[in-house]
């Protein structure tokens, strides 16, 4: 096992010479180390570390965007924002990671000296929140892929009889269930991936330890450790392809789709001489599931092609590549869970019902007149 301490943070000039990062020129070791260094203190312990305040801010973003799209006029309208309620749960539930995680260090400050049952509970505990934040990102994948692909179809087919079912808001409990079930068997891998093992049995406490490991300490199992660990390479590529890059493939194809289909329903309407508010508004829903699928790529596609490449033994092997991959990989989980705040920004702009119901709320009630998006 590497120790990695504050060094691999800070000391270019090692880097360089010990070279890190396992490559021959002398240019390239250079350029890495200035540049991955400083950004992988930024990310894993300015930002990554310290998430917990935007972690939280989101959740309230979210709990508000809940309300709004749980009302009468939202919910029985469309299945996109029934989708929506659905994903904002599922990234309350992944961002509630990071409170649990801050929870633990603020007990920690207090109660510097606890025993090897509630070491073993914390540790237990961590486990069961990253098993849990792990699957709830996986289905809010799936589930934003779902908006796309639904009104892509809707707009694509919109008189077709076996696809009217589409428009209807019951289709989001179909859907809803089919992707939790779906994602839940790749998932089951994760049970496996830790084991908690006795780093010192005999441990002493003082009232300022050395180490933040105390009595037990959480590594990857023997299942996965055995045989050049390829079931943990095979979990992390598995995940990659299904989670990451699967998704972030159909995502551009599905949105490519969508314009087209856009431009082609304005030129037939341009020709019939057409137009009316429920046009508009269709148009406006198609804008809607457009800008929500922009965020996706920000954090999803970057944090995909990090899990693919992390099997790799050359990178794995090389501690600067492995340090810098883990960088990255914190850097876009911190822009993923920020991208569940766009969704309600993006809904305000872009949906005049839910404008409506969001400044009836704010307004207690007091009815308003209501603008056309």
């Amino acid at each position: 096992m590497v120790v990695i301490h504050d060094g691999y943070f800070t000391d270019v000039e090692g880097c360089i010479k010990e070279n890190w990062f396992q490559i021959d020129s002398l240019l390239a070791k250079q350029i890495l180390c200035r540049f991955s260094l400083p950004f992988n203190k930024l990310a894993i312990f300015t930002l990554y570390n310290n998430c917990v305040h935007l972690s939280a801010i989101c959740i309230l973003i979210n709990l508000f965007h809940i309300y709004i799209l749980t009302r009468k006029a939202l919910r029985t309208t469309s299945p996109i924002y029934i989708l929506l309620t659905a994903i904002a749960m599922i990234d309350i539930v992944s961002l509630s990671y990071d409170i649990h995680t801050e929870i633990v260090e603020v007990y920690k400050v207090f109660k510097v000296c606890y025993s090897k049952e509630t070491d073993y509970t914390i540790i237990l505990l961590n486990n069961i929140m990253e098993f849990i934040r792990n699957y709830s990102r996986r289905c809010s994948t799936w589930l934003s892929f779902s908006i796309a692909l639904i009104r892509t179809l809707i707009v694509k087919y919109p008189l077709n009889p076996k696809l009217e079912i589409l428009s209807k808001p019951k289709i989001a409990f179909y859907i809803i269930p089919t992707i939790l079930i779906l994602s839940a068997p790749i998932h089951f891998m994760d049970i496996y991936k830790y084991q908690i093992v006795f780093y010192d049995e005999n441990f002493k406490c003082t009232q300022f330890p050395s180490y933040t490991t105390l009595y037990y300490g959480s590594i990857l199992s023997d299942y996965y450790e055995q045989d050049d660990v390829w079931l943990w390479k095979l979990n992390r590529t598995i995940d990659a392809v299904i989670s990451k890059f699967i998704p972030c493939i159909l995502f551009p194809i599905v949105t490519y789709l969508l314009v087209i289909e856009i431009r082609l329903a304005d030129e037939r309407r341009k020709k019939l001489n057409q137009s009316s508010i429920a046009e508009k508004d269709s148009k406006n829903t198609t804008k809607l599931v457009l800008f929500l699928t922009l965020p996706f790529f920000l954090g999803e596609l970057p944090i995909g092609l990090i899990l693919l490449t992390k099997p790799i033994d050359k990178l794995r092997e090389a501690i600067g590549f492995s340090l810098f991959t883990e960088g990255i990989e914190k850097f876009f989980s911190v822009v993923l869970s920020a991208t569940t705040a766009t969704h309600m920004i993006v809904c305000v702009f872009m949906s005049s019902q839910y404008r409506e119901s969001a400044l009836s709320f704010i307004r207690c009630g007091v009815k308003f007149k209501s603008q056309n998006s």
